[in-house]
């Protein structure tokens, strides 16, 4: 039972109360953007990943219990530039947060 209450679905007029989705304006990304979009995840994970491992690699390994935190910067192996991808370690847990300098490059926190 609703309660009194409305549904998300109840108040957008592409969908409406029963739900049935006909509406003049309403529109879906095509099988090509889907495709698009899902690569353009697909490389920022593959990025993130590289950029991590690099990370990883700097400081001498996976991070263990009891090291102490770290940051630095190091060569962006995404992008290429040299002295771009800024990091740090927490001594705490071992989580890495990163940015490179360069506009659309990776950026994570952990």
């Amino acid at each position: 039972p609703n309660h009194g209450t409305k549904l998300f679905h109840d108040t957008c007029p592409c969908f409406g109360p029963n739900q049935i989705g006909e509406c003049a304006h309403k529109e879906y990304p095509t099988a090509e953007e889907i495709e698009a979009r899902e690569q353009e995840i697909a490389k920022r994970f593959t990025g993130t990943m590289l950029a991590r491992s690099a990370i990883v690699e700097h400081l001498g390994g996976p991070w263990k219990k009891g090291m102490e935190g770290s940051s630095g910067v190091i060569s962006c192996p995404v992008c290429g530039v040299d002295e771009a991808l800024q990091f740090s370690r927490a001594g705490y847990n071992g989580h890495i947060h990163a940015r490179c300098k360069t506009t659309d490059c990776v950026a994570w926190m952990e």
